[in-house]
């Protein structure tokens, strides 16, 4: 199935949950945050939420600054 990453097209396998995607993408998981159609997913939900097709995923990625 195909899934927007951040307004990137990716092709995922079926049934693929949001941790599966982030291993497959290659994606550590520390000071992420996600959402699926403009829906934070918290992280205790990311081995059990599955994604659709044509889903459209946000990663935004903490950073450090001032």
């Amino acid at each position: 199935m195909t899934v927007n990453v951040n307004h990137q097209s990716q092709t995922i396998p079926d049934n693929c949950s949001i941790q599966h995607l982030l291993a497959n993408l290659d994606i550590a998981t520390n000071g992420i945050a996600i959402a699926i159609n403009n829906h934070i997913i918290t992280k205790e939900q990311w081995d059990t939420t599955l994604i659709c097709d044509q889903d459209n995923i946000t990663i935004i990625k903490a950073t450090q600054g001032g």
